[in-house]
């Protein structure tokens, strides 16, 4: 299994890696929002909405964000994988381990999180939200691999870690 992911791991990281020096400030923007303070941000933004509106369902769908974050990073304390060794790396503030990708489930969970309250607001912007918040969490997670943060696998394991916490959003809106 190892094998496999490491496989996973080089071809994709070399693909990415193809890519020409002019996507680097692309990258590096991509690799701020997908910062907790914007995904963060944008969870605690829709629980004070539900606490200014008295609306349980938005407090509760804000606070399974927070969760999610905070879980996918404490999840690296367990996995302890490495992060690569690169320049970007070893200039990074926070040394933390590498699986899975935070980026990836902030970036999952709150940015379908607000793709979601724009669908219920608004829902004649339903399709534009959605196409957003895909198109922002796929490139807050290429930003990672391709900035050398993170490999590929780490990605697909922060996905899986926000796409769990989308989805238990998305039941407690559709139970309501």
């Amino acid at each position: 299994m190892k094998q496999a992911i490491y496989r996973f791991d080089s071809i994709v990281g070399n693909k990415v890696a193809q890519l020409s020096d002019g996507w680097r400030p692309i990258m590096e923007f991509f690799t701020l929002i997908g910062q907790p303070p914007f995904t963060v941000g944008i969870a605690a933004a829709v629980l004070g909405y539900g606490f200014a509106l008295e609306k349980s369902l938005y407090m509760i769908s804000g606070l399974i964000a927070i969760v999610t974050i905070i879980v996918s990073s404490l999840l690296k304390l367990f996995a302890r994988r490495k992060r690569p060794v690169t320049e970007y790396v070893k200039g990074m503030l926070f040394k933390t381990y590498s699986f899975p990708s935070s980026h990836a489930a902030g970036a999952l969970v709150s940015y379908g999180l607000a793709a979601l309250m724009v669908s219920v607001r608004w829902p004649e912007y339903a399709f534009v939200g959605w196409v957003i918040a895909l198109g922002a969490t796929l490139l807050v997670s290429m930003s990672r691999v391709y900035l050398g943060a993170h490999y590929a696998s780490d990605i697909i394991g922060g996905w899986i870690a926000g796409g769990i916490g989308l989805v238990f959003i998305l039941v407690e809106f559709a139970q309501r």
